[in-house]
C-alpha cells in the first residue's frame, strides 16, 4: 500500500502532464474494455447455454418420441405375437418332456414366429416364453431359439413370489430389473430367468387364452446397444445417463457418476424437463434431465459449459488482436493529444521566461501567447472522450456483432442437431412402413389371394383371409386410414377403408404406371384430403409373387394411406425458438407435413433459389428473406422417398434476445459516461486548480495587487509556469500595472465606438431598406439576363412580405397560400426541379381567416426531412377544402417517411412543448400558436411510414371578418 501511495504521490507531483493523462487514458480503456468483456461474454454465456438447454429438452423429448415409436412397435409386434394361434398352441397344449420331435416342432413353430415378428431389433438380447403346460423357450440373439426347460413349474411359479418380479410391473411397459438375488427362486428354470433379467432392461406379456394366462412371454435387451440405438450421440463431450424413475443408474456413455445433488429440483420444474448448471470435478457443467410420461425411465445429459461456450474459430484471437490495436490506438492518440493540451503550458513557460530576459534588457514584453476558448475542464472531458470512451464505444460494437455472430452460429448448431433428431423419427416412421407393407404383401393369405384374384373370383373366406391381415396391420399401425388391394389389370379386388378416404384409382390413376417402373420398394406417392378435409399420405408398393415357380413376377398393387398427422406429432413435441417451426416437403416441393393445415399439399417455388439450393443439396443451413424478414433455414433429407425437413427460425428471435446485451451496453456506457465525467472532473480539478489559482492571482495583479505569489511544489509544467510567474511579477510590477491599465482605457474606448456603430446599423436596418436592397438586386440581375436571380428575389421580396410585417392574429388564407407559393418557388429552383407541386386548394378556402405562418413550415419539414434526400420524382401535395364549419388541409409528400418511433416522439414532443410554452418555428411551433388561437376547435394528425412518404392534416374552423369567434380571437390576442 505504501509502494503504491508512493507511485500515485509520484505521478502527480513528478511527472509532466502528457504521461499522467497518458496513464489515466490507459489505464480507464483497459479497465473498462476487460470489464465490459467479462460482462457480455458472461451474458452471452449465459444466452448460449439457456439455449443449449432448451435445445437438449427438445432433442430429450425427440429421443422419447424415438423410444415411444420403438416400444410401440415391440408391443404391437408382442400383441400379434402372443396372439397367434400357434403360439398359443405351443404353450398350452401338454407335451412329453422325453418326446424331443414334439418338443422340436413347437421350438421350430416358436422360433418361426419370433424370426418374423420381433428379430429386425437388434438390441434385443434374448426372449423367454414360458407356457401354462411348462414349457421353456429360450431365445438368444446370437444363438437362436431352444427348448430349455426342465425343472419348472408354471402353476407353481405364477402363484409363487418369483413371478411378482414380473406381474407386478405394468404388462406392455418395459421396465429395469436392478440387481436381483436368485437365491429367491426355486429350479434352475427359474434361476435362468433371474439372470436372464438381472440388470437388463426388461418386457413382459402374458399369453391369454379366453381370459386365462397360459403363458408369459419376456423379452429382454442388451442395454448398451438399445441406449446407442436410442440416443444416437457422437459428440465425445457430452455424457449421457439412462435412469429409471427413482434416478437409478441403467447406462452411460462414460464412467462417470449421477449429479446427486441435481434431483431435488426436479419437483420445481415443468414439461417434464428440467436443468441446472453446477459444478462437478471442479468445472461448471450443465445438465440437463427429461422425465418420460409413459415410460418408468428418464434421461440426462451432462456437457461442460466449456465446450457449449467456446467460440467460433478465430473469435478470441480476433478480438484480443482488435483490442491490442485499439490500446495502440489509444496509447499514440493519447500521447499527441496529451502533447498538445501541455504544449500551451510549455509556450507560456517559455514565452514569461521571454519576457523576463527581454526585462532585464529594459525592452518591452511582446505578449505572444493565446489560450484556446475552451477552459482546461472541457478541454480534458473531450481529450477522455476521444481516447477513452470512443475507441471503448468501436471495440463493444465489435463485440456485440462478434458475440451475435457466435450466438447465431451455436444456434444453427443446435438446430440442426435437432433437425437430426427430428430426421431419425421420421426415418424409423417410414422405415416402419416399408417393413410392415412389405411383411403384409408377401404373407402367404395375400399371395395365394392374388394369385387367385388372377384365375377366379374371390370368395367370402378369401376376404376374411384378407381382413384379419389388414386388421392385424391397423392395429399395429393405428394412422393407417385405409388399404386397397389392385390385381394386375388394376381392379380393386380390396379395400379397409376408414375416415373418408377416397380410392387411389379416382384420385390419381397415373400411380399404377409409377409402380410398374419401380423395383418393388415402397412409393410416397403424395398427400391429398379425404372426405373430412383431413391430410392424408398415400403410399404404394407393387406386389410380386414369392412362390419359387413364378418367383418375381408381378401380382398387383398395394395402395395404403396414412393420417398425416402422425408426421405433425413428431414436431409438436419440440420448440425451436419461440416461433420456429417444422415441415416436409417431398422431391417435387409439395409440402406432405406442416403445423398449418391449409399449407399441406402446397407446391413450393422450384425457382426459388432457395427451394433450388435444397432439392440440390442433402443437408445444410441458409438464410432466407422474405419481405422486411430475416430467417435461417435448416434441412435434412430422410432416408426414405427423399422426403425433405425443414425448420425455420425467425433471425428477430435471436437479435431480440442479443437487444438485452445492447441495453446492457447501453446502460454500462451511460455509467461510463458519469465515470469519465468524474474522472475528468478529478483529473482536471488536480491540473486546472492551479491555473485558476495562477488565474486568480493573474486577476489580483490586474487590480492592482502586485504582491501575489503562486505556490506550486510540483515539478510539471505548472510548476516551472509558477516559477516563472513569480519572477515576472516580482520583475515587472510597475510596467504591468501601468500597461495594463493602459490597456483597460483603450478597450472600453474602443466599446463605445463599436457599440455606437451597432446601433447605427441597428437603426438603418428596416423593412424599406431590405425591400429597396432587393429590388435593386433584381434589376441588376435583370439587366444582366439571369432569370433565376430575377424570379428568386421577386419571390423572397413577396416572401418577406408575410414574414417580416407587423401584422399578428389572423391573415387571410389567400395571403398564407401566397406566401408558401413563393417560397415554393425559391425552393423548386434551388432544388433543380426535382420535386414536383400539386395544388388543389377550393376557392371558398381563400375567403377564409387562419393564423398568420402555419403552411410554410409544415412545407419546410416536408422538403427538407423528405424530399431533399431524394435525387428525382419527388413529389409535394397541398390539398385545401372546407367541410362543414371546419377547413381540411393536407400536405402530402412522397419522401423519406418517419418510423413509428419518430412518430411517437413527435407526438410526445409535442406535448412537453405545449405545456412548456416553448416557441420556435417548426411543426411544434405550429401545433403551438394554433393550439394558442383555436384550444379544442382545431386538431391535427401525422401519418407516415419509412420510404413511403408523410401525409400532414391539419382541420382548422372557417372564420370570416365579423364573426362572433373571430371577434373573440382578435379580443384575446390584443
Amino acid at each position: 500500500m505504501e509502494r503504491l501511495k508512493q507511485i500515485l504521490l509520484s505521478l502527480l507531483y513528478d511527472h509532466s502532464i502528457r504521461k499522467k493523462l497518458l496513464f489515466c487514458s490507459v489505464l480507464l480503456t483497459l479497465t473498462l474494455a476487460s470489464t465490459f468483456y467479462w460482462l457480455s461474454e458472461s451474458f452471452v454465456s449465459r444466452l448460449i447455454v439457456q439455449e443449449k438447454a432448451e435445445y437438449q429438452v427438445n432433442e430429450f423429448k425427440q429421443t422419447a418420441n424415438y423410444f415411444k415409436s420403438l416400444f410401440a412397435d415391440l408391443d404391437a409386434n408382442t400383441n400379434k405375437l402372443v396372439n397367434e394361434p400357434s403360439i398359443q398352441k405351443a404353450v398350452n397344449e401338454p407335451f412329453t418332456q422325453n418326446d424331443f420331435f414334439q418338443i422340436g416342432q413347437r421350438v421350430q413353430t416358436l422360433t418361426s414366429e419370433i424370426n418374423d415378428t420381433l428379430l429386425y431389433h437388434d438390441y434385443i438380447d434374448k426372449i423367454m416364453i414360458l407356457g401354462k403346460n411348462d414349457l421353456v423357450y429360450l431365445y438368444e440373439y446370437d444363438n437362436g431359439g431352444k427348448f430349455a426347460g426342465t425343472d419348472f413349474k408354471f402353476t407353481h411359479w405364477l402363484n409363487e413370489s418369483a413371478a411378482t418380479l414380473l406381474y407386478k410391473q405394468q404388462e406392455g411397459v418395459p421396465f429395469y430389473a436392478a440387481s436381483l438375488d436368485s437365491s429367491l427362486t426355486k429350479g434352475l428354470d427359474e434361476k435362468m430367468l433371474t439372470n436372464m433379467l438381472d440388470h437388463r432392461i426388461a418386457y413382459y406379456r402374458p399369453i391369454r387364452l379366453e381370459n386365462e394366462t397360459i403363458g408369459t412371454i419376456v423379452v429382454t435387451f442388451n442395454v448398451p446397444e438399445f441406449a446407442k440405438e436410442v440416443f444416437n450421440s457422437s459428440d465425445i463431450d457430452e455424457t449421457l445417463f439412462m435412469l429409471t424413475n427413482q434416478h437409478q443408474s441403467i447406462w452411460s456413455n462414460h464412467t462417470v457418476g449421477l449429479p446427486e445433488d441435481f434431483f431435488p429440483t426436479l419437483s420445481e420444474q415443468s414439461d417434464n424437463a428440467s436443468y441446472k448448471v453446477m459444478k462437478r470435478n471442479g468445472n461448471k457443467v450443465l445438465v440437463t434431465h427429461f422425465q418420460m410420461s409413459s415410460y418408468p425411465f428418464e434421461l440426462m445429459s451432462e456437457y461442460p459449459i466449456t465446450s457449449i461456450v467456446t467460440g467460433t474459430s478465430g473469435t478470441h484471437t480476433f478480438i484480443f488482436l482488435f483490442g491490442l490495436g485499439s490500446l495502440i490506438f489509444v496509447m499514440i492518440l493519447s500521447f499527441w493529444f496529451a502533447g498538445t493540451l501541455s504544449k500551451p503550458l510549455l509556450e507560456l513557460t517559455q514565452g514569461l521566461s521571454t519576457g523576463f530576459a527581454a526585462l532585464n534588457e529594459r525592452s518591452a514584453i511582446e505578449p505572444h501567447i493565446s489560450f484556446p476558448n475552451f477552459s482546461v475542464r472541457w478541454k480534458l472531458i473531450a481529450y477522455f472522450i476521444l481516447t477513452t470512451f470512443v475507441p471503448n464505444l468501436l471495440f463493444v460494437l465489435l463485440l456485440t456483432y462478434v458475440h451475435y455472430d457466435n450466438y447465431q452460429h451455436k444456434v444453427m448448431q443446435f438446430t440442426e442437431s435437432t433437425v437430426q433428431q427430428v430426421k431419425r423419427n421420421i426415418d424409423y416412421s417410414l422405415k416402419s412402413y416399408d417393413r410392415l407393407t412389405q411383411q403384409l404383401i408377401f404373407h402367404p393369405d395375400v399371395q395365394q389371394t392374388m394369385r387367385k384374384s388372377e384365375e377366379a373370383t374371390l370368395q367370402p373366406s378369401d376376404m376374411t383371409l384378407l381382413e384379419l391381415q389388414f386388421g392385424n396391420v391397423k392395429q399395429r399401425k393405428r394412422e393407417f386410414l385405409s388399404m386397397e388391394l389392385y390385381n394386375q389389370t388394376r381392379d380393386r379386388i380390396y379395400t379397409g377403408m376408414y375416415a373418408g378416404t377416397v380410392p387411389i384409382s379416382k384420385t390419381d390413376p397415373r400411380v399404377f404406371e409409377r409402380l410398374d417402373h419401380s423395383s418393388g420398394e415402397l412409393q410416397l406417392i403424395g398427400t391429398y384430403r379425404n372426405l373430412y378435409m383431413t391430410p392424408v399420405l398415400t403410399f404404394a408398393r407393387k406386389i410380386s409373387s414369392s412362390s419359387a415357380g413364378n418367383l418375381g413376377s408381378q401380382l398387383g398393387y398395394l395402395i395404403v394411406n396414412v393420417e398425416q398427422d402422425m408426421l405433425n406429432n413428431i414436431f409438436r413435441t419440440i420448440r425451436i425458438g419461440d416461433s420456429g417451426y417444422f415441415f416436409l416437403i417431398d422431391q417435387s416441393g409439395t409440402i406432405l407435413s406442416h403445423d398449418n393445415d391449409d399449407l399441406t399439399s402446397h407446391v413450393l417455388q422450384k425457382d426459388d433459389p432457395l427451394i433450388s439450393e435444397m432439392m440440390q443439396q442433402k443437408s445444410g443451413s441458409t438464410f432466407k428473406t422474405v419481405g422486411s424478414n430475416r430467417y435461417m433455414v435448416f434441412y435434412d433429407t430422410a432416408s426414405y422417398f427423399g422426403v425433405k425437413m425443414v425448420g425455420i427460425v425467425p433471425s428477430a428471435e435471436l437479435k431480440k434476445k442479443v437487444y438485452h446485451l445492447i441495453w446492457y451496453g447501453a446502460a454500462f456506457f451511460a455509467l461510463f459516461g458519469i465515470l469519465i465525467l468524474l474522472i475528468a472532473t478529478v483529473i482536471s480539478g488536480l491540473i486546472s486548480k492551479p491555473l485558476r489559482k495562477l488565474q486568480d492571482l493573474m486577476h489580483e495583479v490586474n487590480t492592482g495587487n502586485f504582491e501575489a505569489r503562486m505556490n506550486h511544489k510540483g515539478r510539471d509544467e505548472i510548476g516551472s509556469l509558477s516559477r516563472h510567474f513569480n519572477n515576472m511579477i516580482k520583475r515587472l510590477n510597475e510596467l504591468i500595472t501601468e500597461n495594463y491599465q493602459s490597456k483597460i482605457r483603450e478597450k472600453e474606448l474602443m466599446f463605445l465606438e463599436k457599440e455606437a456603430q451597432l446601433h447605427a446599423l441597428q437603426q438603418q436596418i428596416n423593412p424599406h431598406f431590405l425591400y429597396n436592397t432587393l429590388e435593386s438586386i433584381k434589376w441588376m440581375a435583370f439587366r444582366q439576363g439571369a432569370e433565376e436571380i430575377v424570379e428568386m428575389t421577386t419571390a423572397l421580396g413577396q416572401f418577406f412580405r408575410v414574414s417580416i410585417s407587423k401584422k399578428s392574429g389572423l391573415i387571410p388564407m389567400t395571403d398564407e397560400l401566397d406566401h408558401l407559393e413563393q417560397y415554393l418557388r425559391i425552393q423548386k429552383i434551388r432544388a433543380k426541379n426535382r420535386f414536383h407541386i400539386i395544388w388543389n386548394v377550393s376557392e371558398e378556402l381563400q375567403y377564409s381567416l387562419t393564423v398568420k405562418l402555419i403552411l410554410q413550415p409544415i412545407v419546410e419539414n416536408a422538403i427538407v426531412h423528405g424530399l431533399d434526400p431524394m435525387e428525382a420524382d419527388g413529389l409535394l401535395m397541398i390539398k385545401g377544402y372546407i367541410e362543414g364549419s371546419h377547413m381540411h388541409i393536407e400536405i402530402l409528400d412522397n419522401g423519406m417517411g418517419m418510423s413509428e418511433e419518430q412518430l411517437q416522439r413527435l407526438r410526445s414532443t409535442e406535448e412537453d412543448q405545449r405545456e412548456s410554452n416553448h416557441t420556435g418555428i417548426g411543426l411544434i411551433n405550429v401545433f403551438q400558436r394554433l393550439n394558442l388561437y383555436f384550444g379544442e376547435h382545431y386538431s391535427w394528425d401525422i401519418d407516415s411510414k419509412a420510404g413511403k412518404g408523410t401525409l400532414v392534416r391539419l382541420h382548422l374552423p372557417v372564420l370570416s371578418e365579423g364573426d362572433t369567434f373571430t371577434q373573440s380571437l382578435s379580443v384575446d390576442q390584443n
